[in-house]
């Protein structure tokens, strides 16, 4: 009797190489190695990471699922612009859901935690102001407050407006917060959302987080005026 191959092997490979096309493709897309506006060819994609062409559609789908690129019928993708509109969407998004997330989620903080969300804050406040880091550290002190909240849908509708918040930090950082006192106010909104969590101030605390999400939106909207003067 002829041995069946498991097809469930051959799936978990190909995934493995979609994933690693994707965090690339990302990569390339947040650093800005990638512009915004650009056509990406899937022909030169397939030749850049020497893969067929199934795996670059797959990670670029992906990409287009997050509003990072569109496809474009035939053999190439557009890669999404900035817009003040955009990100301004994403914020309005981002407050709603996280305002609400965070009442939800005061009542059961606990010290473990609450001492996840200090340690990802002064990571923060100390690190080199490099794009990728202060984006890890970020999610790791919001993480902090509302993972215990999260359900499935919550959690993956968040990651991709975390992301899609990412991709304007990452391309605008040298326009963002120039000046030490702008950076030090920065953490010291952060510092403010844990002083409340810690006094389990709930209401006071989902108006500071509202507050710092639209000082994060007003800072990024600027930047993004600087670059297209």
């Amino acid at each position: 009797m002829t041995a069946r191959t498991d097809p469930r092997v051959r799936s978990i490979s190909h995934r493995s190489l979609v994933d690693r096309v994707t965090d690339e493709l990302h990569r390339a897309i947040l650093n800005g190695d990638i512009a915004p506006g650009s056509t990406v060819s899937i022909v030169e994609l397939c030749k850049e990471f020497d893969v067929s062409h199934i795996p670059v559609r797959e990670a670029l789908r992906r990409l287009e699922s997050e509003g990072v690129v569109s496809l474009r019928p035939g053999r190439s993708a557009v890669v999404a612009s900035l817009s003040a509109e955009d990100l301004s969407k994403i914020y309005h998004l981002r407050k709603l859901i996280e305002g609400d997330l965070v009442v939800k989620a005061t009542p059961h903080l606990d010290a473990a935690a609450l001492e996840r969300a200090q340690v990802a804050m002064l990571e923060y406040a100390t690190i080199e102001r490099e794009a990728s880091r202060l984006a890890a550290a970020h999610h790791a002190f919001h993480a902090a407050f509302l993972d215990d909240a999260l359900g499935t849908a919550d959690r993956r509708i968040l990651e991709i407006l975390w992301t899609s918040s990412d991709r304007y930090l990452h391309l605008l950082l040298g326009d963002l917060d120039k000046g030490p006192e702008k950076t030090q106010a920065r953490i010291d909104e952060h510092q403010e959302l844990l002083d409340l969590a810690k006094a389990g101030k709930t209401e006071q605390l989902r108006d500071a987080w509202v507050a710092h999400l639209d000082s994060s939106e007003q800072a990024l909207l600027e930047a993004l005026a600087a670059r297209e003067s």
